[in-house]
């Protein structure tokens, strides 16, 4: 009888020990940048960051450079819990979540220390993210991309070479009105598209963040750099609400906390990174960047604002973000 009790007390002994090896899980996280560029390397530190807080009771698997497919698409698997976490950028939040679209509007931020601080507020951070709760999926946090500006085949000097470009553009409204009202013709193409677009003359640059000159050897042949810094656009880390809710208050706490604070690396890391590409890209590539004045292409975007202002969905979170910044239209 005292050896029966002694096992009792041996098995259950044991199964307290090995309780948190048989509740660990591992989670997907989509993303379609590629693993070695500067979001790809953060994203992988903070998977390891938060296996090693959890004590392994909570793993992240990044499937970069598209492995899980687009953003669409793995997004949709993300609402119906069939991939775990993902990146996401604002522009197609948009479409899930209209209010995410006041992130997309052309020179919402007028510079980097306005950018960090709207990002951390808790209009954003609580009010903003927290919408997309009742669509199945929490936003737990963002990575800076960077200021977003034009790139062209042909030579700008001026608000006035842009007109009659054909620049390729996101397939967002939003984006491809700007690009209307700048006066260039906006092309919709997949992000994988541009270079041979280029190669073959069907556009003569794009929008988009001006390291990729380098990084993609985008600058092979758009040879003109322009500072325009027209949109900031975000990519916000997404997670299922069921994924979360599998883990422990803790354990999701802690992937919440590492989150902010690699949101925070973010703001250094990917503005450094886009620098040493630009100056890569006109070092090895003789590509040249050039500012403009900006203020003639800020004046033609009031009718986005207009139309932002007068939209139940966006309009008083607009007007909330402009008390914020302390500015008006």
């Amino acid at each position: 009888m005292k050896f029966k009790n002694l096992a009792t007390v041996i098995m259950s002994t044991l199964l307290v020990v090995s309780a948190p090896s048989v509740m660990a899980k591992t989670y997907k996280l989509a993303s379609n940048v590629p693993a070695d560029s500067a979001t790809g390397k953060l994203l992988q530190e903070f998977a390891q960051n938060v296996t090693a807080e959890t004590d392994k009771r909570v793993k992240i698997k990044v499937f970069a450079n598209g492995t899980l497919g687009g953003q669409a698409q793995y997004l949709q698997q993300i609402q119906s819990g069939v991939v775990d976490m993902g990146l996401v950028n604002s522009a197609m939040m948009e479409n899930i979540e209209p209010k995410f679209g006041v992130l997309n509007l052309p020179f919402i931020f007028r510079s980097f220390d306005e950018f960090k601080q709207v990002m951390n507020s808790e209009l954003v951070q609580k009010e903003l993210f927290q919408t997309t709760n009742s669509k199945g999926f929490e936003v737990v946090g963002f990575m800076d991309t960077g200021p977003r500006s034009i790139y062209s085949t042909k030579p700008v000097n001026s608000v006035e070479d842009i007109k009659g470009l054909k620049l390729r553009s996101m397939a967002s409204p939003t984006y491809m009105e700007m690009l209307k009202l700048m006066g260039a013709s906006p092309t919709p193409l997949d992000f994988t598209e541009i270079y041979s677009a280029m190669q073959q003359g069907m556009i003569d640059g794009g929008e988009g963040g001006l390291g990729t000159l380098w990084d993609i050897k985008f600058g092979e042949y758009a040879k003109y750099g322009v500072l325009t810094e027209q949109t900031r656009m975000v990519d916000l880390i997404v997670i299922n609400e069921k994924a979360l809710g599998k883990m422990s208050e803790e354990d999701a706490a802690i992937v919440k906390r590492i989150m902010q604070a690699t949101s925070d690396k973010s703001l250094e890391v990917i503005m450094a990174d886009a620098q040493e590409s630009m100056d890569l890209a006109e070092k090895n590539l003789g590509v040249k960047f050039v500012e403009i004045d900006k203020q003639p292409m800020i004046d033609s975007m009031k009718p986005i604002y207009e139309r932002a202002f007068a939209d139940p969905n966006k309009g008083p979170f607009l007007k909330e973000m402009f008390e914020l910044q302390d500015r008006s239209l």
